[in-house]
């Protein structure tokens, strides 16, 4: 079982205390993408026009919005997998039933040059 880790991180100054079985670089690695939101938030809207409440809810919302769409993004990329491995499967298939193929024409050519063989001694 993994053990648990807990991390002192800063975050807006603050210092927190982040508990969990990730890696100690992991959760560093979540406080500094939450500083990285907070700093676009205070980017684009300085602390006169709205509250620390507003800013942290802006802040909640950009990171809901990156986690939706990077959610979005995986499954669009399992789509894409799943055709491709469809495609794949189908490919497999279809070289299979084509090297049958060959080998039948491979076999029945063969077949062709032993009577051809055997008409030439008769000819002769």
């Amino acid at each position: 079982m993994k053990e648990k880790n807990e991390v002192e991180v800063l975050i807006s100054g603050e210092k927190y205390t982040i508990c969990g079985y990730e890696s100690a670089d992991y959760l560093q690695r979540i406080a500094t993408y939450i500083n990285k939101k907070r700093d676009e938030v205070a980017k684009n809207f300085p602390s006169s026009l709205i509250s620390s409440e507003t800013k942290a809810v802006l802040t909640e919302i950009n990171i809901a919005d990156d986690y939706y769409s990077a959610s979005l993004e995986l499954e669009n990329l399992k789509t894409d997998i799943e055709e491709k491995d469809k495609t794949i499967f189908e490919l497999k298939h279809e070289m299979i039933a084509n090297k049958e193929k060959l080998e039948d024409v491979l076999r029945k050519n063969m077949e062709l040059e032993a009577q051809i063989n055997i008409l030439k001694k008769r000819i002769r």
